[in-house]
């Protein structure tokens, strides 16, 4: 019970993160690298796998959905901050209010930049986003453990602490072995402008037959 009340609380932050989300955007130096690297790397991605129906959990302003959109994807982007996707439908792109544990869909690919780490208990939220995949779950997750991740995130926490969420201190292989112990295998393990964060893409293993 502690642990939703602690989950609505963060929902609310993340609704106030985003409530200027409809006003001009503003972004580092290093958040444009970011970016670009993503977008990349999610390109070279879906002319790799086949995939119709995407879903972007926590798709924010729509920086990654617009990514799918782009693609002319069945997309659809889903978050718990209403500004953030009145942000999404502004800019013309599929999304509504919804949190993950409600959703009830079921897409060719999960894709999730950045949820995780920001939960004290992310295996509930992780199996959520396993549920509601037939094939993939996407996951772009800044990378602490590197000499660059951890860098930035300690200057990101040093002069932006009061605009930033907290994350927890997850590592890579966390994510990957919850995943490999619920019938998920890891088919790319890619870096992300200098190992800064990884795109980590799992793949669903066909269940048995039983003879």
């Amino acid at each position: 019970m502690m642990a939703l009340k602690k989950d609505h609380k963060l929902y609310e932050i993340w609704d106030h993160h985003w409530r200027n989300a409809d006003s001009a955007e503003r972004h580092t130096v290093v958040g444009r690298m970011m970016f670009r690297s993503k977008q990349d790397a999610i390109g070279r991605l879906l002319g790799q796998i086949k995939v119709d129906r995407v879903i972007d959990v926590g798709c924010g302003r729509g920086h990654i959905l617009q990514i799918y959109h782009d693609a002319e994807l069945k997309c659809l982007g889903i978050d718990v901050s209403a500004h953030a996707v009145a942000a999404c439908v502004d800019k013309g792109l599929p999304a509504v209010v919804k949190k993950l544990e409600d959703e009830t869909g079921s897409y060719d690919l999960v894709s999730n930049d950045g949820m995780l780490e920001h939960f004290l208990n992310f295996a509930p939220y992780a199996r959520h986003l396993m549920r509601i995949s037939r094939r993939y779950v996407l996951l772009l997750q800044p990378n602490h453990q590197s000499f660059a991740g951890g860098t930035l995130n300690w200057l990101a926490n040093l002069l932006r602490r009061d605009k930033l969420v907290y994350e927890y201190n997850y590592r890579i292989a966390d994510f990957v072995e919850l995943f490999g112990d619920n019938g998920f295998r890891l088919i790319e393990n890619r870096p992300l402008l200098m190992d800064v964060a990884r795109l980590l893409l799992f793949e669903k293993r066909p269940l048995p037959i039983n003879r």
